[in-house]
């Protein structure tokens, strides 16, 4: 686990869309591979500025030994730094399984949560997003880094997007602020806004031959009881709420035409057929599966991503 460059430029971006990094937990000690010649530009684009004495302390650390994102973490402003972890064999400062609840005086503790690579090595998923997610106080914000695309083996999971979009609503105490696909292996990666899939009105799929990230920011907006009522998928419950606005008599009638049809004919189609008319179908209902497909994806250009700020903020920050 380690800040590249493009998990950089999402710490700089939570930076000016409002995120506080006063009391910050990672989950993980976080590396930190952004190289100087990286950061400069960076820190010049999203509009902060650094001294030579804080630029020398964010890459310091003994010979031989690796580099972590504290002093990083301390530039964006962190009073308080905790990192999470099961083991110290990275020097996690509060030793945690993830799999089990926070004590309570961890409770909505910190105004910045960063997971940037470690949940989805957590057997028990669901539980330990909601122990994260209840570290989180109300006003503070929670940024996942994880794996979406070709990735097996890298964990025990890789995720949809339909995930964030049902667990970051309301219900709750959470509202989504950003969510980002991008290249993981490309050093400075375009950003891709991915939709709402029930905005969309189909599941975003995509097919890439490099591994692809999301990013997932979420502000805490109400202190309410977190995943008490799994999430649903969207798209089967706009087909259950039409199911319900049907009458039975026309749903039995449609349902009833639709499936002889398809007994009738389906043993006498020939394979090609079969695979052709599937094809079309994903087509029609999904789309072209690539990041070029406007219906889920919009590619963020770089000026949308440096020069967003929070409406409180202003334009020019400079930590000194």
């Amino acid at each position: 686990m380690a800040l590249d460059l493009n998990g950089v430029k999402l710490l700089l971006w939570s930076k000016n869309l409002g995120a506080s990094f006063e009391r910050t937990a990672t989950l993980g000690r976080q590396g930190f591979s952004c190289s100087p010649g990286e950061l400069r530009p960076a820190l010049r684009d999203f509009g902060f500025e650094a001294g030579p004495e804080q630029f020398k302390r964010i890459f310091k650390h003994p010979p031989m030994t690796s580099l972590f994102a504290e002093e990083f973490l301390h530039f964006l402003g962190a009073k308080e730094l905790q990192s999470v972890d099961i083991s110290d064999f990275e020097g996690a400062t509060l030793l945690h399984d993830l799999n089990q609840p926070f004590e309570a005086r961890h409770q909505a503790a910190f105004s910045f949560v960063l997971d940037a690579g470690t949940l989805e090595h957590i057997f028990h998923y669901p539980q330990a997003l909601r122990h994260c997610l209840e570290l989180v106080e109300v006003g503070g914000h929670f940024l996942t880094i994880t794996p979406t695309n070709n990735q097996m083996g890298h964990g025990f999971y890789q995720f949809s997007p339909e995930l964030f979009f049902r667990v970051f609503n309301a219900e709750n105490g959470f509202t989504l602020r950003k969510i980002v696909l991008y290249d993981y292996l490309k050093t400075d990666a375009p950003f891709y806004e991915v939709l709402d899939p029930s905005k969309t009105g189909g599941r975003t799929h995509v097919f890439s031959p490099r591994p692809l990230y999301l990013a997932v920011l979420a502000e805490r907006v109400a202190l309410k009881p977190i995943l008490n009522r799994p999430p649903l998928q969207s798209d089967y419950v706009q087909l259950w709420e039409q199911s319900k606005r049907q009458t039975p008599e026309a749903n039995t009638r449609a349902t009833s035409r639709l499936f002889r049809l398809r007994r009738a004919l389906n043993p006498y189609w020939p394979y090609w057929l079969r695979r052709w008319k599937k094809a079309l179908y994903y087509a029609r209902v999904y789309g072209k599966p690539n990041l070029r497909n406007r219906r889920h994806f919009r590619r963020l250009s770089r000026t949308e991503v440096c020069g967003e700020r929070a409406a409180a903020l202003p334009v020019e920050q400079k930590l000194r």
